[in-house]
């Protein structure tokens, strides 16, 4: 669980845990947005582009909502070939918390089904598409999420497919010098915008998400943007500077990203696109290319591709604060309208340069439908084996063209392809839970359109350990053929259908706060796909319309054609035989029956004994190494595979046998013909979960009050809460706080975020922290593991596990439960209607008062938690960071990951007494933000948590925080991994402070102050007092150590990545806990082999030299203005308001109280230099106080220099030498040269001695104390 927000509890260290299962990673994901690369600029980070949800998926969305709106909707019943229509007009209105709908039946009319069907979408009324003389074309949509700010994203019809032989990697080398060298770019900093770039395949895209005002001069803001954006494609100057520093990086970020999940990737789309471009031509490009390509290739490139004719941008957001859409037309006009059309290749006339392929992307694909093409065979098994996988996966593909959804008809075969993938996800996740030890991880159906590779895809991935590969491809097999033969059951049909509709509802009263930029992307998928883009509540009426018209012969056939080519693997000849032409008649749909177009199994070269996975990794100075076969380029054709790749070859590591699986094997256990399958039975889905009769006799039996809240109490009344709905400016507003006879408390804000939708969050303290110590039934691991086998169980009560995920699925309930270092949290985001807060609370009082502690499900968490495990070694970041963490934390096992030995000593009852113990009523805080009644809130809350059953014991929670090493000399880890491909790493970590009363004046329960706010011209005295009160402030430590995190992040940009050209991706970040008095900070770089340690060492100086280089209030304004924007954006998101509310009424974090939320912007706004320093004096950064990892992968060990970091000095000194190193004194003059350790040592010592004499500000501005008026 991440949590990026001020408040929010803490997410723990890199690397850490989540308790989930496991989850599918899409085909070729790791080769969109990471491959399709990201620049990380020092204002920000660039705005994460979802996905278009895919059809097989049914969990709801997050997008938006109607409120006020009217709709016009039409229920229909079906009866042979025609739909009998009753038009209703619907007209509803908000009342407070209430909603009000009036619906009048308009008339009826009978139209045939086929002409229903033919009906072509309408496009969303206030989509604005145009295009100008130059040809250069603009999509408009107005969006108020986030208000008063907006998206303008410039996408150039470039991708890696639009480069030739020669040129591979020119696209993303164009887009690294064309936006990093734009000058105006430079100008968004600090104005509180955010820019990125990325390529992928079919186009290269700009990206700008800004407010509407630039935040330093008051000037309206989308001007200045399509400004930048202009420059940046259109008139890029290609400096030999420039050139060389790109050519740098993108050998660095080529590097980084080169994981052994990125070389899966590469094989999966080199086999699955063999006959175009799409499995050759990656974004990232060949790096002997980029290393010697110049200037004037660059060049052609950009001028060969962009021109006006070859752009489409797009502009979401607040237009009604900036002068409305017409206005904003305008400016798009004047900006763009003005650059030359760009001509044909060849044309003697000047003309628009259209874009270069009428088909995005230009390939042509071989598709797995029609008739059998002359000698075509069933598709072969293609192996890929490299000694760092960890599991057996295997991918079925079959690719089928894109059916453009602008009809009914495809609206209605989407809904029903969505409804059928549903129901065999759930099957499959019946077989899993259905066994202790289930023989597969994970099996899950894809089915999508997708416009970077212009096809649909079809995928079925199964993922196992290597001795259950054939086990694993059984059940995939049996559940396919079981749904393509026998279909969907009439309850799942009615089930699902149900639940999809709820989601289509859902989703249009959603559509007002849907952030623009998921609304952006949502929009350019669609067009590029040829899909209409309809606004959610018109696609919600048309869906009603067509829903009732669905029949459980038409989804069958669904399920026998998109199924089909698993099923009948190497009987497609036969199957088109008994089918024929006439496919409809036969019970199959569009386009008939499907095969294979490509198989790819992804092995491990090695298992134990036992047949599990196996790996390892050795340090330099101890342990044994990981052989590896030779990586495959991923540039090289398909027929070169077998001749590059021989891990047969390669010594068998200690403990491990080969582990021998052929493609002809595979092959036969997918096309196994005597598996038997039988038709599903049906599941009985509860209305409730618990019985009236019980919830009463616990009513009586128990009594459940309300209490008075210990102290005083900010809480708002019932009316308050409503009043303040909309209420961003103050956030401790509207809040409800309530506290139960037994204990539990409840934190409520309502918010209007996502209209009929809302969050709930519960909370016990306790965590990691709380782990057991060495191998036994509560020993290392216990509550990480117990909490995941309540996962695995995932039921309640005497339910079974099928019986609450369909009770779920109906109610549009998704659940989340896992622990982090301090606490376990259990999230639910839910929709309103039909009961939805009644059914999340039933959950929870179950979860409290019933939960189901399986052995099975306890063998499966264990045997998860043993393969998390043994894939460590196999990761090199992962691997790096266990190391300098075992190193910094040495014996304090409590925050580690356990060992096999740790996870296989844990019993049930030992797990079920450590967890239960956390789970406690007086330990449990319960928080809930959204669209919720706050009467319904208070009655259902007392019926439902008031009746779980109070315990006699209180709970034992552990405040203890970790004991760091204190070691006597540097620990300094270096360790290889051994691999065909170089790739490193490192890591820095030291203790870093508590976000609470870790420093500053500030103490618990005592009485909050609001932050002075100075007059222009403040005497010393006002100075003064101004600091003492904002330091009593417990938000103090919290704000300084946000702020310092932006400031050390922009200057490791600056000056590792940007100025030294040492990395691609270096960052900052401070695990400060809520409940533990201490945490640590982490630095992760990346970089060569050969530059990682002149990496390394540049960070480590970067963050020492915050000490003497002195931060300027220019800086801290900046790193203000992020933040802030970040805050502002952030609470029209209800899981932020989710984090603002935890801990309220936590004893153990006694400094956030409803009070503190009143101070939090003007915190930031008061925080000055000063405070930046005080809150670094707490962090050791002497060389024994800091503990440091590299980690490099290559065929041998790298020959690093003797390790001995620089501490300060010239940053362009060679790594490892000391001589001439001098390092500036922040008074008169220089002190003479340090060897590093002193240096380090005698900086901290002459920091705190200033801090703690008062002289803190004079120290550090070099001056005799005469300054000491706050910037």
């Amino acid at each position: 669980m991440s949590y990026v927000s001020h408040l929010a509890p803490t997410a723990g260290h890199r690397g850490c845990y989540t308790s989930r299962l496991p989850i599918r990673r899409p085909i070729t994901g790791l080769l969109t947005r990471q491959n399709a690369t990201k620049h990380r600029v020092r204002n920000g980070t660039s705005s994460n582009a979802r996905p278009r949800r895919t059809q097989a998926c049914l969990r709801p969305s997050n997008r938006p909502s109607c409120r006020g709106a009217k709709l016009t909707s039409k229920s229909s019943s079906f009866s042979g070939n025609s739909v009998c229509q009753r038009l209703l007009s619907v007209a509803c209105t908000r009342h407070g918390p209430k909603t009000v709908v009036a619906v009048t039946m308009v008339g009826e009319t009978s139209t045939s089904l086929k002409e229903l069907l033919s009906e072509n979408l309408k496009q969303a009324d206030n989509l604005r598409m145009g295009q100008l003389a130059n040809g250069f074309s603009y999509v408009m949509l107005p969006n108020k999420v986030p208000p008063l700010r907006f998206e303008a994203h410039l996408e150039m019809h470039a991708g890696s497919v639009d480069e030739q032989e020669h040129e591979q990697g020119i696209a993303h080398f164009v887009e690294h010098i064309t936006f990093l060298g734009s000058k105006k770019r430079e100008s968004l900093l600090g104005t509180g915008a955010r820019s990125n770039a990325y390529t992928d395949f079919h186009h290269t895209v700009f990206h700008v998400h800004a407010p509407l005002v630039n935040g330093t001069t008051g000037a309206p803001m989308l001007p200045q943007v399509l400004d930048v954006l202009e420059e940046v494609a259109f008139e890029a100057e290609f400096l030999s500077t420039r050139i060389e520093k790109e050519r740098r990086a993108i050998q660095a970020e080529a590097q980084m990203m080169n994981t052994i999940e990125y070389r899966v990737d590469c094989q999966l789309l080199q086999y699955l696109h063999e006959e175009n471009a799409l499995g050759f031509r990656f974004p990232i490009g060949k790096m002997e290319r980029v290393k010697s390509v110049d200037r004037q290739v660059l060049h052609d490139f950009w001028k060969r591709f962009y021109s006006p004719g070859n752009a489409t941008l797009y502009v979401v957001g607040d237009f009604d604060a900036a002068g409305g859409m017409d206005a904003a037309e305008q400016l798009i006009r004047d900006t763009f309208g003005k650059i030359p059309a760009g001509q044909q290749p060849g044309s003697g006339a000047p003309g628009p340069l259209r874009q270069q392929h009428l088909v995005r992307p230009p390939v042509q694909h071989k598709f797995g439908c029609g008739p059998l093409q002359p000698g075509e065979q069933p598709a072969p098994v293609s192996l890929f084996k490299h000694h760092l996988l960890q599991h057996f996966m295997l991918s079925l593909f079959c690719k089928l063209p894109v059916q453009p959804m602008d009809t009914m008809a495809g609206l209605r075969a989407s809904f029903m392809a969505r409804l059928m993938l549903s129901v065999l996800q759930f099957r499959i996740n019946g077989r899993y839970s259905a066994e202790a030890s289930p023989p597969f991880i994970s099996i899950e159906m894809d089915h999508s359109d997708s416009a970077r590779e212009g096809c649909t895809v079809s995928t079925l991935t199964i993922t196992s350990e290597p001795k259950d590969w054939k086990s694993a491809i059984q059940v995939a097999v049996q559940e396919v053929r079981r749904l393509q033969k026998y279909g969907v059951t009439s309850g799942e049909l009615e089930r699902y259908k149900a639940a999809l509709i709820r989601d289509s509802e859902h989703v249009a009263e959603q559509r007002e706060s849907v952030p623009s930029v998921d609304t952006l992307d949502y929009c350019m998928e669609c067009l590029a796909l040829d899909h209409t883009f309809m606004s959610p509540e018109d696609a919600h009426v048309k869906l009603l319309e067509v829903a009732d018209s669905v029949s459980l012969e038409e989804v069958n056939a669904i399920a026998a054609s998109v199924l089909s080519y698993i099923s009948h693997y190497r009987n497609e000849a036969a199957l088109l035989e008994q089918v024929g032409p006439d496919h409809v008649s036969k019970g199959y749909a569009r386009p008939g029956p499907s095969r294979m177009t490509s198989i790819v199994a992804c092995v491990p070269a090695f298992m134990d004994a036992s047949g599990q996975s196996t790996g390892s990794g050795i340090p330099m100075q101890r342990g044994a190494s990981l052989t590896t076969s030779e990586h495959i380029d991923p540039a090289s054709p398909p027929a070169q595979l077998a001749d590059m790749e021989d891990p047969d070859s390669a010594d068998i590591p200690e403990g491990a046998v080969r582990f021998n699986v052929t493609a002809e094997d595979i092959a036969s256990a997918i096309a196994e013909e005597s598996l038997e399958v039988e038709a599903q039975a049906d599941v009985d889905v509860p209305e409730f979960l618990i019985p009236e009769s019980e919830l009463n006799h616990k009513l009586a039996e128990q009594q459940p009050r309300y209490v008075p809240i210990e102290g005083p109490s900010s809480s708002a009344s019932l009316a308050e809460v409503v009043a303040n709905e909309n209420n961003y400016e103050d956030p401790s507003q509207g809040i409800l706080q309530l506290k139960l006879s037994n204990g539990i408390r409840i934190n409520a804000r309502r918010t209007l975020n996502e209209p009929k939708a809302a969050m709930l969050r519960m909370v016990a303290a306790g965590g990691r922290a709380n782990n057991g110590e060495g191998v036994g039934p509560s020993g290392s691991g216990v509550v990480g593991v117990g909490v995941r086998t309540l996962n695995e169980a995932g039921t309640v009560s005497d339910w079974s596990r099928e019986q609450v995920e369909l009770f779920c699925i109906s109610k549009l309930i998704n659940c989340v439960l896992e622990p982090d270092e301090e606490f376990v949290f259990l999230d639910f985001h839910f929709a309103m209607r039909d009961g939805g807060l009644l059914s999340v609370l039933e959950l929870v009082h179950l979860f409290l008062d019933a939960p189901v502690w399986s052995e099975a499900a306890m063998e499966r968490a264990k045997a998860i938690w043993v393969s998390h495990h043994r894939s460590l070694t196999k990761s090199l970041e992962r691997s790096s960071a266990d190391r300098v963490y075992d190193a910094m934390l040495g014996p304090e096992r409590r925050f580690r990951d356990p060992t096999p030995e740790e996870i296989n000593a844990l019993t049930l009852e030992g797990m079920r007494e450590a967890v239960m113990n956390m789970l406690h009523p007086e330990n449990v805080e319960v928080n809930i933000t959204g669209d919720f009644d706050p009467a319904e809130l208070k009655k259902l809350a007392l019926m439902y948590l008031g009746t779980v059953s109070p315990r006699p014991h209180p709970p034992v929670v552990s405040s203890r925080p970790a004991q760091l090493v204190q070691p006597q000399a540097p620990v300094r880890i270096q360790w290889h991994l051994k691999d065909s491909d170089e790739r490193a790493c490192a890591y820095i970590t030291g203790s870093a402070p508590a976000r609470w009363f870790s420093f500053g004046k500030g103490a618990p329960n005592s009485p909050v102050t609001a932050p002075l706010v100075l007059p222009r011209n403040s005497n010393p005295q006002q100075v003064e007092q101004a600091r003492d009160v904002r330091r009593q402030h417990p938000l103090y430590p919290m704000v300084t150590l946000n702020l310092l995190t932006e400031i050390i992040n922009g200057r490791l940009f600056t000056t590792v990545r940007d100025s030294l050209g040492l990395t691609y991706d270096v960052s900052f970040e401070i695990a400060s806990f809520d409940r533990l008095g201490s945490g640590w900070f982490v630095v992760n770089v990346t970089s060569t082999p050969n530059k990682i340690q002149q990496a390394m060492d540049a960070s480590l100086r970067v963050l020492r030299n915050t000490l003497t280089d002195r931060v300027t209030s220019r800086e801290v304004l900046r790193a203000r203005r992020t933040v802030l924007t970040r805050h502002e954006s952030d609470l029209k998101d209800n899981l932020y308001w989710l984090g603002l509310l935890t801990h309220l009424q936590r004893d153990e974090v006694p400094g956030k109280t409803v009070d503190i939320l009143r101070d939090l912007v003007s915190m930031y706004e008061a925080a000055t230099v000063d405070d930046i320093y005080e809150a670094l004096q707490h962090f050791n950064l002497d060389d024994n106080n800091v503990f440091t990892c590299i980690g490099v992968s290559g065929k041998e060990p790298p020959q690093l220099a003797p390790f001995e970091i620089q501490n300060a000095g010239n940053l362009q000194s060679k790594s490892g030498s000391n001589g001439g190193n001098r390092w500036a004194s922040p008074g008169n003059g220089n002190k003479p040269a340090l060897n590093p350790r002193e240096s380090a040592n005698a900086m901290m010592s002459a920091l705190k001695a200033a801090a703690q004499s008062g002289q803190l500000a004079s120290y550090m501005q070099g001056s005799n104390g005469n300054q000491n008026k706050e910037s």
